[in-house]
């Protein structure tokens, strides 16, 4: 049984002039408002978080492990239940913010999840036939992502599926249309620029052609590209 409390709380963080502006932290005042958040700033999330879901529906094996990597509030982990339905499948979803895990944990209660307070990075990941890491690998110190694709890729079986969501550096037309994009979902200038300076030094995007290599040299086979608004892709990579 699946139950899902997740509550929309308005994302107002910055909408007051701040004197200093501290790096980036999922901690509790961003836990509190981000599935409000995420939706006004990420072009296309809603769809990458439901079609993740159907995916993994396709790719999880018999008894194999499926993680959901940087969960946040456990929609990704959300959408995969509501796509296997009463399916046997056993989830760990893992996320290093505390407020996160505890979010996660209280919004979404099922005996086939399990949620962990841990640094992706330190995961031995073993016997998984599906891994999704939506929007996570970007927070990473860009010096660190090989070793952490590696170790995905070691844990996946054969035809095992690695779904990656990450903001790209790319086209400057597109960068400008995301900032419309904010603008429309009612994001002040304000707000704009005080979570782009806050985000900085937080927040390292690769080329397109950095993240395929990337998994190519980690060991993945047919890295293709299933989704993609404006600066903002989604890949599937198989083991």
């Amino acid at each position: 049984m699946t139950i899902t409390n997740d509550r929309i709380v308005t994302d107002g963080l910055y909408q007051n002039k701040r004197t200093q502006i501290d790096p980036f932290a999922f901690d509790d005042s961003v836990t509190k408002v981000f599935s409000d958040m995420i939706r006004r700033s990420i072009p296309g999330y809603q769809s990458v978080v439901d079609i993740t879901g159907l995916i993994a529906a396709k790719h999880l094996q018999p008894s194999a492990l499926c993680y959901d990597l940087g969960c946040s509030r456990g929609a990704t982990t959300a959408s995969i239940l509501n796509a296997v339905g009463d399916r046997e499948c056993k989830i760990v979803a893992i996320d290093n913010s505390a407020p996160m895990i505890a979010a996660a944990t209280a919004n979404l209660v099922d005996p086939r999840v399990s949620f962990q307070h841990a640094d992706i990075r330190d995961v031995e990941y073993v016997d998984a036939s599906f891994v999704a890491a939506n929007f996570t690998l970007q927070f990473l110190p860009p010096e660190d992502r090989l070793a952490f694709l590696r170790n995905v890729r070691n844990g996946l079986r054969p035809n095992g599926v690695f779904l990656v969501s990450e903001k790209i550096d790319d086209d400057n037309e597109f960068t400008e249309l995301h900032l419309d994009f904010k603008r429309e979902n009612g994001y002040s200038e304000l707000e704009i620029s005080q979570k782009r300076a806050a985000l900085e030094n937080v927040m390292k995007i690769d080329t397109q052609d950095v993240i395929l290599a990337r998994l190519n040299d980690a060991g993945f086979t047919r890295c293709r590209i299933w989704f993609r608004c404006l600066n903002w892709i989604s890949i599937l990579a198989t083991s």
